[in-house]
Formats: structure tokens, sequence, C-alpha cells
């Protein structure tokens, strides 16, 4: 009977870790394909100089100009809940994600894109 018993949990532990599996690979497919459909609005914000990386991984307003707001506030929530999900994995934490994908973010800048440094200066490339 016991046998019984460790094959059955076996089975439900197995179910329930493929579930999560496939649960957090389409969350991730969600993700990534609402990231690349405002990836066009997002680089002509950009390009006009309306939005601009943080050093801490998210969008952020370089003047007063609040064009694309929705699109900022939602790039930057699919970003948190990447930076969680990758912290989750690393065990970083998600400011640790954030502030290392700015990195990468930084350095793929196209010319006449702004980065915001962590003492608050925006720096155009």
């Amino acid at each position: 009977m016991k046998r019984k018993q460790c094959i059955l949990t076996l089975f439900w532990s197995a179910a329930l870790v493929l579930s999560l599996v496939y649960s957090t690979m389409a969350f991730a497919g969600q993700l990534q394909e609402r990231m690349k459909a405002r990836l066009p609005e997002i680089v002509a914000l950009k390009s006009k100089g309306v939005i601009g990386e943080n050093h801490k991984g998210y969008l952020e307003f370089v003047g007063q100009r609040r064009d694309g707001a929705a699109v900022v506030k939602a790039e930057n929530a699919d970003r948190q809940a990447l930076y969680t999900a990758i912290a989750k994995k690393t065990g970083a934490s998600p400011e640790q994600v954030g502030s290392r994908a700015a990195l990468k973010w930084k350095a793929n800048l196209a010319g006449g894109e702004y980065f915001k440094n962590p003492d608050g200066r925006w720096i155009q490339k």
C-alpha cells in the first residue's frame, strides 16, 4: 500500500511540476509577445527624445512630455514581471536583475537616445 501511495505522490508531484513549467513558459511567451508588439512605439518615443532608459532597467520620461504614457507604463510593468521571474530563477533580487538589464539597454542605445545615470543626470548617446 505504501508503494502505491509513493507512486501516486510522485505522479501528482510530476504533474504539478509540469503544469508549473508550462504556465511559466506560457507567461514568458505572453510577456515576450506584448513587449515585442510595443517595441516600434518605444523606439519611436526614444528617437524623439521623449523617453529614455534609466539605470534601474526601466523606461522613464526625459522631459515634461508624456506621449505614450500607457505604453511606458505597460512596458515597465512587464519588465518588472520579467526581472522578478529571472530573480526567482537566479537567486538575485529583481533590483539586481534590472540594474544588469539597464547596462544592456544602455549599450544598445541608438545615437541621440537617452540614459539616466544613478546620479539622476540624463546622458545622450
